[in-house]
């Protein structure tokens, strides 16, 4: 019996079962104390003064000041009920009273702090000065605070947090079961579940001795690297596409496997920024260095048909200006594009001073053909990576070529000494060979266009403009003295002014030709003798042959008069093509009489041609052709032959040699095999020699520049060392001690990794509209134990996880659902639901499946067939990974804009198409499906059975199930779990694998994708 099949409160009381959610009775509620300053002051400023304020005084109403706030009436002190304020603040969303009017409405707890505020006297001193903004002010050391607890602190973090718990009359919560805690750290520091054998040593041992040991042994761990970097490519929007809709892929993977090296190898967090914002301008850079650049070489690229280059450029530096702004400064720059600020204290000069720092490195995309406005294309920059196994043998292979193309050469001068004895016999071979002879053009017409054409050299034509019409009817009158002509020939050419050079003149680049149809032209004079009467006659043909024939559109459609049919040349755009049409019967060809070709193309879309050349052919169509070059040097004699004749002659019989063919495969095969073996590449930044002039651009318009600027930093913030105008010094400006958010906003990210919210919780906005740090002292003694650590992340992350902070256990307590329901106060653990990516890979590790091989190309793991063609065009097909390279961890998935991996979008993860400082975090009823019906996870199942079956296969079933149940959670089931597991397995008795159905519910835990 399936599982979908089992009644529906088995499921319901399982999963009720093993929620995770437990709540324990304590003190009765208690009301913390506001305090104006940290509370309620930043409150009114985020939220009201914009309106209200200093500037702008809606509706007479000033809040800014406390006289005027108080004397408004809006605020009743003792009673927020009579409050005006409080009353607006509170309408839901929509109504026309509510405040703020513009932005977010407060959030409950931010109406709490007012109501509390409120009905404490709304207290505001006299003596309060607004104070400049904290996160603008260089953090400092703050001194340990006092605690009544000396017994809880394991780590200096602790009396932070228990200074604030008590000043709340509140308690930290009871330590976390050793199973639970050892879950909680491996899925933090490596992002994969302990095994059932680690999990056992610990419960057996939780000493901290043993503890710490834990942690040093996961930091050292390759897997750390792979889990950290998850949310630093988020920051840096890695892909493996450009996104847009010409959603082409490109390479950058190094640049992941560069994130997750350095953060193994715990490169300190400044040398970590330098490299990756300007480790191209680095003496001596190493190839190292220039590959971290990849982080600003991320940026989605728009090379959709008709995309401006210049356009495109700019869309680019912007994005780079405004990540720099959130990852490094925890700031909304991109506010400043086209207007200073409205809350923070940064101007449209100050950004583009800053857009000038990433101005000047080499453009990325640009004319695909210079004379098609509408065409563009991507050209890196990019640098080939050093791989020494690979390079030897690229080596040995270009000697062996160097060698046979010597060979080939010393055969070229032997055919080339023999040349006068060779030609003495080609003429009468000649003879017999169809030739062809190239018709002059008299005439052209094009009647779908008023394009121009031009005639060129070699007597072809070339159609011009870019705007081809959708249908055309080419009208050639061509002339020629040539005896006894058999067929008439079209070359279709190809031509940089067209599409990808062509030959169709539509971006497709192919044409169909309908129909082909030629009259001979005579002048005659009329009965009367008053005028001439032209006369033509159609020739008519026997047969077509082509270079190539497009499925279903043959090049005998092209003389069939079934205007339905034609020829045409797809999948072989981009290359030579003929067409040669053989008449019924030979004709006698004078300029008296000259021909009227007309080539019908009113297939639509514009597919025509692009460059043609018309040709009369003569002697036997079916023998081999000889070019009219050769055919004339033969009719002479040796002594005769000029330098170029005698050369055209060389390339003709070494063409048809079978010892030069032979080593002209020899080489094709030898190139061939160095292509396999090219060097991997991947993107970089390349600065110019000569910067560009930047400017502001009025109103963010780059094609309205105003006043030039210098590069530069905000004047709020630190002052930039000493140092050329690059990015390098930006780079140092960015991590210098003296920068007041940098080491900030980095350990809140840290921080909000490890507890699901940051200190500050809103990591990407540390300004005005930000949220204040719950925990300022805190965040500060974070920030500045970073930088006196040498930058180190793994430091701080072992002071953190160490913590008795991080230790506690997260079940709630009924005294903190209303004091604090969102853990802002930390009275205990954290508890979330993981990341897409480690949901996965928590599943295949559970199961056995896990490949842990490291690093190269991304992989393709099972998605729905059809959705990238279906979003991309058929260019696009998905081909699943093989083996266990689809089994490896999710930093290694695939990243394709247009259309990422179905099963990480339903669990928040992003397209990256921008800096995503934090994901959205949602339940949906996708996620269960997805956990039910993926391959990924089915086969997760199927793995997880089969692994108990080995492992555990002579044990009893409750024996199976607990050993299933601690590889999914870490511990073991209580008897009403194990109870409701042992009925699921009866369910599925009458299935082949009844042990499938409970892997699939336990994998389908909230508990099991859950961090606790």
């Amino acid at each position: 019996m399936s599982l979908l099949k089992l009644p529906h409160v088995v499921l319901a009381g399982f999963l009720i079962a093993t929620s995770p959610v437990s709540v324990v009775a304590g003190e009765p509620a208690l009301t913390p104390s506001v305090d104006f300053a940290k509370d309620v002051y930043p409150i009114l400023q985020r939220s009201c003064f914009e309106c209200h304020g200093a500037e702008k005084q809606e509706a007479g109403l000033r809040l800014d000041r406390r006289n005027d706030l108080l004397e408004s009436g809006s605020v009743e002190p003792g009673n927020p009920h009579e409050s005006e304020l409080l009353r607006r603040v509170v309408l839901p969303r929509g109504h026309d009273e509510i405040m703020p009017a513009i932005g977010d409405p407060l959030s409950a707890s931010q109406v709490d702090v007012l109501r509390r505020w409120i009905a404490a006297g709304a207290d505001w001193p006299e003596t309060f000065v607004a104070a400049e903004h904290w996160a603008y002010v260089a953090p400092h050391r703050p001194a340990l605070p006092n605690i009544d607890d000396l017994a809880w602190p394991q780590s200096p973090i602790d009396h932070f947090v228990l200074h604030r718990l008590e000043a709340e009359n509140l308690t930290p919560a009871p330590k976390s079961r050793p199973e639970k805690l050892i879950r909680r750290l491996y899925l933090d520091l490596i992002g994969l579940p302990p095994t059932a054998d680690e999990v056992e040593a610990f419960v057996r041992d939780p000493s901290r001795r043993h503890y710490e040991s834990i942690v040093d042994a996961l930091l050292s761990r390759p897997q750390f690297g792979e889990r950290w970097a998850r949310p630093w490519l988020d920051l840096a929007r890695y892909a493996d596409s450009h996104g847009f809709q010409r959603d082409n892929f490109r390479d950058i993977w190094a640049y992941r496997d560069w994130v997750i090296n350095a953060l193994n190898d715990d490169m300190p967090f400044d040398q970590f920024t330098i490299e990756q914002v300007a480790g191209d301008l680095l003496p001596a850079a190493t190839a190292s260095q220039k590959i971290a650049t990849g982080f600003h070489r991320c940026t989605p690229t728009n090379v959709e048909a008709g995309s401006l280059p210049e356009e495109t450029r700019i869309e680019q530096v912007i994005d780079r200006v405004n990540t720099t702004g959130a990852v490094w400064l925890g700031t909304t720059l991109e506010c400043c594009q086209c207007h200073d600020h409205k809350y923070d204290p940064f101007t449209t000069k100050e950004y583009y001073q800053l857009l000038a720092y990433f101005n000047n490195t080499v453009q990325e995309a640009d004319r695909a053909n210079p004379k098609q406005p509408s065409s563009i294309k991507f050209q890196g920059p990019s640098m080939p990576l050093q791989d020494p196994p690979r390079d030897q043998q690229r080596l040995a292979l270009q000697r062996q070529l160097d060698d046979v193309k010597d060979q080939q050469q010393q055969r070229r001068e032997q055919l080339s000494a023999g040349l006068d004895e060779w030609g003495e016999g080609l003429s009468e071979w000649i003879a017999q060979s169809p030739q062809a002879h190239t018709l002059e053009v008299i005439e052209f017409e094009s009647e779908g266009t008023t394009d121009s054409y031009e005639r060129l050299d070699d007597g072809s034509i070339l159609l011009q403009g870019g705007d081809p019409p959708d249908k055309d009817r080419y009208r050639v009158l061509v002339t020629a003295q040539v005896p006894r002509v058999t067929a008439i020939r079209l070359d279709v050419l190809l031509d940089e002014s067209l599409p990808d050079s062509g030959p169709g003149r539509n971006e497709r680049r192919n044409f169909v030709l309908n129909d082909f149809h030629v009259e001979r032209v005579a002048t005659a004079v009329a009965d009367d003798g008053a005028e001439t009467v032209e006369q033509k006659q159609s020739l008519s043909f026997s047969a077509a042959k082509a270079s190539f024939s497009q499925k279903n559109y043959p090049v005998a459609g092209a003389i069939d008069d079934d205007p339905k049919s034609g020829w045409a040349i797809s999948p072989q755009q981009g290359k030579l093509h003929w067409a040669t049409f053989v008449l019924d019967e030979p004709i006698e060809l004078a300029a008296e009489r000259p021909l009227a070709i007309t080539m019908t193309q009113h297939f639509g879309r514009a597919l025509t041609i692009g460059r043609f050349k018309l040709s009369v052919v003569t002697g036997d169509v079916d023998a081999e052709a000889v070019p009219e070059a050769i055919a004339r040097a033969a009719r002479k004699s040796p002594a005769e032959w000029s330098d170029k004749e005698r050369k055209t002659l060389v390339q003709y019989r070494v063409e048809r040699d079978k010892a030069f063919n032979a080593l002209d495969k020899q080489i094709a095969q030898l190139q061939k095999q160095l292509k396999q073996l090219a060097p991997d590449t991947t993107l970089v930044m390349i600065e110019l020699d000569r910067p560009r002039t930047p400017a502001v651009f009025e109103r963010g318009d780059y094609r309205t520049p105003g006043d030039p600027v210098e590069p530069g930093t905000p004047a709020v913030l630190h002052p930039r060392p000493d140092g050329p105008e690059n990015r390098l010094t930006l780079a140092r400006w960015l991590v210098s001690r003296d920068n007041p958010l940098v080491a900030r906003v980095t350990v809140n990210r840290w921080w909000m990794e490890l507890f699901g919210a940051g200190i500050v919780t809103t990591p990407e906005d540390f300004g005005i509209k930000g949220e204040p740090p719950s925990h300022p002292q805190l965040l500060d003694w974070l920030a500045v134990e970073l930088m006196d650590k040498g930058w180190s992340m793994k430091r701080l992350l072992k002071t953190i996880v160490t913590s008795a902070t991080y230790q506690q256990s997260s079940n709630v307590r009924y005294e903190l659902r209303d004091v604090d329901a969102e853990n802002r106060l930390l009275a205990r653990g954290p508890r979330f639901r993981m990341d897409a990516e480690m949901i996965r890979d928590n599943a295949l590790a559970i199961s056995g499946l896990l490949s842990l091989r490291q690093h190269g190309p991304s992989i393709r793991p099972y998605q729905p067939d059809g959705v990238w063609s279906k979003v991309g065009g058929e260019a696009y097909d998905y081909e699943v990974s093989p083996g266990g390279e689809r089994h490896r961890r999710g930093i290694y998935v695939v990243v394709k804009r247009g259309s990422p991996y179905p099963s990480f979008i339903n669990f928040d993860a992003t397209a990256r198409l921008a800096c995503t400082v934090k994901r959205s975090r949602t339940n949906t009823p996708l996620q269960a499906l997805t956990l039910l019906n993926d391959p990924v996870y089915v086969e997760a199942a199927q793995a997880l059975s089969s692994r108990i079956a080995a492992e555990r296969g002579d044990a009893s079933i409750d024996d199976q199930i607990k050993f299933a149940f601690q590889l999914c959670t870490a511990r073991q089931p209580n008897a009403s779990e194990l109870a409701t597991l042992r009925h699921l397995y009866r369910h599925q008795s009458d299935s082949a694998d009844p042990m499938y159905g409970v892997a699939t519910a336990l994998l389908n835990l909230h508990e099991t994708i859950t961090k606790d």
